[in-house]
């Protein structure tokens, strides 16, 4: 990107992360995950993947807080669990024209085991090496059941995600295994929408979707083999995933099936229990 590029691309992505800041202090989480959605539709304009952090990490703090308005109990923390927010979306409308990725992700890992303490059950033990013996095991088990990706109404990458959610809430994680899991995030919102442009007349182009996947679990399947993950290159890996998801935003405005935003376990059953 030249810099008369870059510099265009920070005064418009600064006016978003602008706009989420000032939603985050009124407390209005859903309309701060549009606003990211829109700052990562803004990076496919520029197409520079070292832009794209933010977008992706404003929406997880979204689901976080999510979390905590949902619960009664956990409700009662969210002006102390805010300052925790706060801190990372300040840094990040300071310092993220820097382009340092090492920082960013080093900030988020830091923001994920301080607002953890106001999602965890308490009565589990933080134990980091056993968050990273499952995520192996996680791993290896899409490997080896890749097939149920390509089952009509299956709802594989969520049933991955929800265990890993789980593990790393309760026991803690390093790094790497938070970079893992917004990975496969991330590739479950694109996943919905390969799956759908596969489906036509209740059936499932079983062929074409696992073309479609192909590239996105070989990079999956080599993260296993490495104790630490390149940064740069999981990042432009990442953002080929969010770059195809905003596409197919494009593509077709949105999904009459599943949803765009991942809900956590605790929220989707608040819903479930309101429309009963």
């Amino acid at each position: 990107m030249s810099n008369r590029n870059l510099k265009l691309a920070t005064i418009i992505l600064q006016q978003d992360i602008n706009v989420c800041v000032d939603l985050f202090e009124k407390d209005n989480f859903r309309l701060i995950n549009i606003i990211a959605n829109r700052y990562l539709e803004n990076c496919l304009i520029f197409n520079e993947y070292q832009l794209c952090l933010p977008g992706i990490f404003i929406k997880e703090i979204v689901n976080d807080y999510f979390v905590i308005i949902s619960n009664p109990e956990k409700r009662k923390t969210l002006n102390s669990a805010k300052v925790i927010g706060e801190s990372l979306l300040l840094n990040i409308q300071k310092t993220f024209k820097d382009l340092n990725e090492e920082n960013l992700w080093n900030e988020f890992y830091k923001y994920n085991l301080n607002i953890n303490e106001f999602l965890r059950d308490a009565h589990y033990l933080k134990n980091p090496h056993f968050s990273s013996q499952a995520f192996r095991f996680l791993l290896n088990y899409v490997e080896n059941h890749e097939d149920y990706l390509y089952m009509v109404n299956n709802k594989f990458l969520e049933g991955i995600l929800d265990i890993m959610v789980r593990v790393i809430r309760n026991h803690y994680f390093d790094r790497k295994e938070l970079m893992i899991y917004v990975y496969i995030k991330f590739l479950s919102f694109l996943y919905q929408y390969f799956y759908y442009e596969n489906f036509s007349s209740k059936q499932l182009n079983k062929e074409k979707l696992k073309e479609d996947l192909s590239i996105y679990l070989k990079y999956i399947n080599s993260l296993k083999e490495n104790e630490e993950i390149n940064t740069t290159d999981f990042n432009k890996n990442l953002w080929n995933i969010v770059k195809k998801w905003r596409e197919m935003y494009i593509f077709y405005k949105g999904l009459p099936i599943g949803r765009e935003v991942f809900i956590p376990i605790d929220l989707e059953k608040t819903k479930t229990n309101a429309q009963k």
